[in-house]
């Protein structure tokens, strides 16, 4: 009787461990071929790259990590200052400078006209423009509404442009409606002429900030 109990117990034994185990080797075969046996899985998924074709003026959007042929890159990204040789900033970002060239192509199929009418500015003339406009406004906390300090500015970092200003704010809503496209977006709800590479081509630009004073810490 005592040995009948016994391989009772066993064989309960035997079966709550196998009740256990077979559930967690089915989570761990799944796992592992997810993860472990996927190498998919390893891999990032690439951005897609917005390229431009002067010839005829039109985007186009590949998933290889260099634009075919002789058509432009626009990038993939939102932009970021680029240092130069003397870890300084020297020049309007490279891809700032296509995303506008292409949309100025676009934009004068149209019939319309686009200009940069300020990029690139050093930290010494930056500094000009602030104290020029704290005479004219009467303080710097409204001076910095309009025109930032040079520590503050994204001219200086070269990721800013100033388009169409001061006369032609029918091109400069051109580019406020079609920009996007480009990578291009008018960031101030005060500056109608101050547009920024804030966005990969073809995404949704963010809503406008009222004024520069955002980009005070």
């Amino acid at each position: 009787m005592s040995m009948v109990v016994s391989m009772e117990w066993v064989a309960k034994k035997k079966g709550a461990v196998l009740a256990v185990a077979i559930p967690l080797l089915i989570l761990l075969s799944i796992f592992t071929g997810e993860v472990l046996g996927d190498e998919s899985a390893f891999i990032p998924a690439m951005t897609p790259l917005t390229c431009f074709e002067s010839a005829t003026a039109t985007l186009r959007v590949t998933q290889e990590s260099t634009c075919p042929g002789s058509l432009t890159s626009l990038g993939s990204t939102a932009l970021s200052q680029i240092l130069g040789d003397g870890g300084e900033v020297v020049q309007i970002h490279p891809l700032l400078q296509e995303r506008f060239n292409a949309a100025h192509s676009a934009a004068l199929l149209e019939g319309v006209q686009l200009e940069i009418t300020s990029g690139f500015r050093s930290k010494q003339r930056q500094g000009e423009l602030f104290a020029r406009e704290v005479k004219i406004r009467g303080s710097e906390s409204e001076a910095a509404k309009w025109v930032l300090p040079p520590a503050y500015s994204h001219h200086p970092l070269g990721l800013a442009i100033d388009v169409n200003y001061p006369g032609d704010r029918p091109g400069a809503l051109w580019l406020e409606k079609n920009g996007s496209r480009f990578g291009l977006c008018r960031v101030y709800a005060n500056e109608w002429w101050h547009f920024e590479g804030v966005i990969a081509p073809g995404q949704t630009c963010p809503p406008m900030a009222p004024n520069a004073l955002v980009d005070i810490p």
